[in-house]
């Protein structure tokens, strides 16, 4: 039996004035394809007039702003005050979206549930330990309504195993607790959700699921 994961401790408010530069230089890296992948995301989260949106880990708004050119409503959930009010700012007093610090927004979701029409996340899932995959899948899939689309753009591998080979491959890689499709594959089909996926980079995927009901 494995030992218990230890969980990292990150200081989310220290990228707050520095995270949009990094993403907008790293094009190699980290955030490779980072328009695309977001574009993506929203694309499949299919978007429409009045739909309510939930962006868990939204940072500073990036992904949000996206959603909001759909004209649908949305709420911004990150455990940040400055990358909150980084989003704040960059979404210049937008009636249709608000945003609100939650210390872990993936696990504790202050919604009752088949609130959303859609939950997506992007470069933000990655700080969810392995041991609380599943449990973050339940929380996020209950928010949704039925026949609403849960997407997820971010590091992800297909296994331990393809995640261990990439971490010894690329030596700008630093271990995270990056998502592995298989134990989400399973996570989802639990909850009777098939789950789908589109690579952008050696590292970097599009994940998606519709809940049935």
């Amino acid at each position: 039996m494995k030992p218990q994961e230890d969980e990292k401790t990150w200081n989310f408010d220290s990228w707050a004035n520095r995270y949009d530069e990094i993403v907008a230089a790293d094009s190699q890296y980290y955030f490779a394809q980072y328009d695309a992948v977001l574009d993506t995301v929203v694309e499949m989260a299919h978007p429409a007039s009045g739909k309510r949106v939930l962006d868990i880990g939204t940072g500073t708004g990036n992904l949000a702003l996206r959603c909001l050119s759909h004209n649908v409503q949305v709420i911004g959930l990150d455990p940040s005050e400055l990358m909150l009010r980084k989003a704040q700012e960059k979404a210049g007093g937008n009636p249709r979206v608000a945003f609100h610090q939650v210390s872990e927004p993936f696990l504790c979701i202050p919604y009752p549930e088949s609130t959303f029409d859609a939950v997506v996340s992007t470069y933000a899932y990655h700080h969810v330990p392995h041991r609380k995959r599943a449990a973050s899948v339940r929380e996020m899939v209950r928010a949704l309504k039925p026949g609403g689309r849960w997407v997820l753009g971010d590091l992800v591998f297909e296994n331990e195993e393809a995640e261990n080979r990439a971490l010894r491959e690329y030596d700008w890689l630093e271990e995270e607790y990056f998502a592995r499709i298989d134990e989400l594959q399973d996570a989802f089909a639990d909850l009777g959700m098939e789950l789908k996926a589109r690579q952008f980079t050696p590292v970097t995927w599009v994940l998606w699921a519709a809940r049935i009901t």
